[in-house]
């Protein structure tokens, strides 16, 4: 009896002790996670990676924040700590944007955001990123209002419609163009390309046609018919599309014998034309079609152009246009103001965001807090902007004709279809 009540309270004190070390092993494991947590800095991304969305340009943008990251653990990542990149699909929607934002807010605990490629979905986020006052760094989004909103929390490093289409109109007036016609998609974008170019160049003399169009349309027979049948023919067409809806205005524009011609020269105001998706839809079709980058690869030509250049070509297989330099630059703000913050806070984020300069891709950037006119508000206001035009077939953007500005033209005159 005395035997068996020992062995009863030995296994009572093996099962104890068996539990005490399940209970030590389990909180060790949640204290390796929570270190493991506090290890790690996320930054969060937006991209349209999937239709209605310009799936190309969200691509680019998405890439060029991943050799970014590469670069910043590479160099034993920040405040001592690995960074995560979480990118979010936007489709180019802004209530999937929206989704987006609060996912990576509330779920992720992101210390900030960066990217978009749709200025509607910009400019939905805005209020959420003020919600969460989480830092958005907003690329390959022109609409005025993405920083005309003046929320504290939105930055922009790429350039607003009324910067990039009064330099664009500056060359359309020094070419000469006489009768203008504008297709733009119903949007803030769209819609803001009509009116500065509209701002511009009717004042000179110029006249200008436009039409609107859903985002969703993919065939412009109908408007591009009548710009072929007006007399005059108008001698320069401006694709204010993005997305698919962009590529195929374009091969429509020329199978229908609109331009690129002797008569009509095309300008692209969508980000698409600068992609590799464009040459696979007008093959060599495309040459003589003009484009409106807000950077070129190699320009300026720094150490960081160059090193940036090469490691996106070896990691994507592609060149890096503006967009790519967009997303690399929109993380590379943020790291630097968590290294000039000494935190991942995102207020304190926000704070450094604001007296930041950093030479990045395509030059100095900062973000002036002046608030006339309203989209300069943390606007970076250098920009880099051309136009370009495409002299041979699968040609990179780079390696295209500069004909605006002037200073840095390699061509002095437009390029016409024979």
């Amino acid at each position: 009896m005395i035997a068996a009540h020992i062995g009863k309270q030995l296994q009572i004190g093996r099962r104890l002790m068996l539990a005490g070390s399940a209970i030590a092993f389990g909180s060790a494991m949640f204290l390796t996670a929570q270190a493991s947590a506090a290890d790690t800095i996320k930054i969060g991304g937006i991209a349209p990676l999937s239709p209605p969305g310009s799936v190309p340009g969200g691509e680019s943008l998405r890439d060029g924040m991943k050799v970014a990251i590469e670069e910043i653990n590479a160099a034993g990542g920040l405040l001592g700590k690995k960074v995560e990149l979480i990118v979010e699909d936007t489709s180019g929607v802004p209530e999937k944007g929206v989704a987006a934002f609060e996912r990576l807010a509330s779920k992720e605990k992101v210390a900030a955001v960066t990217g978009s490629a749709h200025s509607a979905v910009c400019a939905a986020v805005g209020p959420v990123a003020h919600k969460h006052a989480i830092p958005f760094i907003a690329g390959e989004c022109w609409s005025d209002n993405v920083t005309g909103a003046q929320i504290p929390e939105v930055f922009r490093v790429t350039v607003a419609n009324s910067l990039v289409y009064s330099v664009a109109a500056d060359w359309v007036k020094a070419v000469g163009f006489k009768h203008v016609a504008i297709i733009g998609e119903n949007s803030d974008w769209g819609l803001g390309v009509i009116d500065v170019f509209k701002k511009n160049l009717l004042a000179g003399g110029t006249k200008v046609t436009s039409f609107t169009a859903e985002r969703t349309v993919t065939d412009f027979t109908p408007q591009l018919l009548q710009l072929k049948r007006a007399d005059p023919r108008p001698d320069l067409l401006i694709a204010g599309f993005t997305g698919a809806g962009l590529l195929q205005m374009l091969r429509q524009s020329y199978d229908l014998g609109v331009g690129p011609s002797k008569d009509t020269a095309v300008f692209a105001a969508g980000s698409d034309v600068l992609e590799p998706e464009f040459w696979n839809t007008m093959g060599k079709d495309g040459v003589y079609m003009i484009g409106n980058p807000a950077g070129l690869s190699g320009k300026p030509d720094t150490p960081l152009s160059r090193t940036f250049g090469a490691s996106y070509q070896k990691a994507t297989g592609r060149p890096a246009n503006a967009v790519a330099m967009e997303g690399y630059d929109g993380v590379m703000v943020i790291a630097e103001a968590i290294k000039a913050a000494g935190t991942d806070n995102s207020v304190k984020i926000s704070e450094a965001l604001r007296s930041l300069k950093w030479e990045g891709t395509r030059g100095t950037i900062y973000f002036p807090q002046k608030k006339d006119p309203a989209w300069a508000f943390q606007q970076w206001p250098e920009v880099p902007i051309f136009v370009i035009q495409y002299d041979k077939a699968d040609q990179a953007p780079e390696n295209a004709q500069i004909l605006w500005p002037r200073s840095q033209a390699t061509s002095d005159k437009l390029l016409l279809k024979p």
